[in-house]
């Protein structure tokens, strides 16, 4: 029997596209929908051909429920406010008649979907992506950020308290979740790039010390300490990303004459990205939120040995089962990980480890089952 799935995002998905960001099946694990309609909470006009592969074989419909600064002035996105807003969404559900409503984020997107429930009585599924209490304390997040995850702490908890299933895509948003009232949550990795991942089998290190950097470049995920650790070392580091802080750290790598050894890469498809990881020797993060960075994923699935600061504040659950190296984030601390990442053996212990771990709790084959038996559960499939 066909079913159809209503997948409700924030995301402007022209934005993934352009990042190369797109994920096989990744609005309909495992196939289980053969109809699915993505509502975006904004005007976007994404290349529908480009999405196909997040639905598999599945028919794709795109829809819009454009929110924007009119709709924040007039509802300050107050739940009891924001009903006439999204009777629209109401209405589509009406015609599609979806058989699961599926929210990334529980933002204006899951009270769109928990006004769907409550209309219809439509199961609905919601997955945390980030950890907006932790967000909200966190010195180094800017401003407009802070205002987006103030204003939403209403439509946060109306949306959990009436979900049928909330889950985490990291340890840490586990707290978060209990506390705006979700009923047993639950951690469930995001699927990381199937069939892309090269797992890495030479730990040899002819030349400089080859090191990767993947993540956004703002203040809160600013590889600056990186960059400065790598003075008087004989290493190269490589920046996949882009961000606000982009200007300003393209002047520190000329200040400290490491253009030399300092590459950007404002953008690079995931695909490429997986492919390639194995050909660095390590990869060096840098986050003050209470993430477990999806490049983490990605990377320790390679088998590449991973260097991280230790955060202030609660730990990172994930980082306390020996993934990674931890160092103090600073650039002492930073060139203290990649000297001691000079050692071949030291890598491939570090390496295997990651690799072992991962394989065993984010398997990307086992992380989309896991949501493909949800989704069977959820819908008597």
């Amino acid at each position: 029997m066909d079913k159809t799935l209503l997948v409700i995002i924030t995301d402007r998905l022209s934005h993934i596209i352009g990042k190369g960001e797109l994920i096989d099946r990744y609005y309909n694990p495992g196939g289980v929908f053969s109809d699915v309609h993505i509502l975006m909470t904004n005007d976007d006009r994404p290349d529908k051909a480009a999405l196909q592969r997040t639905v598999g074989d599945a028919k794709l419909t795109l829809h819009n429920l454009p929110s924007g600064k009119g709709l924040l002035m007039k509802t300050l996105w107050r739940p009891f406010l924001l009903r006439s807003w999204a009777e629209q969404a109401i209405g589509l559900a009406r015609k599609i008649k979806p058989d699961l409503i599926r929210c990334y984020g529980n933002f204006l997107n899951g009270y769109a979907g928990a006004r769907i429930k409550e209309e219809f009585g439509t199961p609905l599924f919601i997955s945390l992506h980030t950890q907006p209490d932790q967000t909200r304390a966190n010195p180094d997040v800017d401003f407009k950020t802070k205002v987006f995850y103030a204003l939403s702490k209403a439509v946060e908890k109306y949306s959990l308290q009436r979900a049928d299933k909330v889950s985490g895509v990291y340890g840490s948003i586990m707290d978060y979740a209990r506390n705006k009232g979700a009923a047993a949550p639950f951690v469930a990795y995001n699927v990381i790039n199937p069939d892309n991942i090269m797992p890495k089998k030479d730990y040899g290190c002819s030349g400089p010390l080859k090191i990767l950097y993947v993540g956004r470049v703002i203040p809160a995920k600013n590889p600056e300490n990186i960059i400065r650790g790598l003075q008087g070392i004989n290493a190269e580091l490589t920046v996949v990303g882009s961000g606000s802080k982009e200007q300003e750290l393209a002047e520190l790598v000329s200040e400290l004459k490491l253009d030399s050894k300092v590459r950007f890469v404002p953008a690079m498809a995931n695909d490429e990205l997986c492919r390639t990881m194995h050909q660095y020797d390590i990869f060096a993060g840098h986050s003050q939120y209470s993430e477990f960075p999806k490049t983490v994923l990605e990377a320790s699935l390679c088998g590449l040995p991973i260097l991280f600061n230790s955060r202030r504040g609660t730990p990172v659950p994930e980082f306390e089962n020996n993934i990674a190296k931890m160092v103090e984030d600073s650039p002492a601390g930073y060139r203290s990980g990649i000297e001691f990442f000079l050692s071949e053996a030291r890598r491939e212990e570090f390496g295997t480890n990651a690799a072992r771990y991962a394989n065993a709790h984010w398997d990307p084959a086992q992380a989309e089952k896991i949501f493909a038996d949800i989704h069977r559960e959820l819908t008597g499939k």
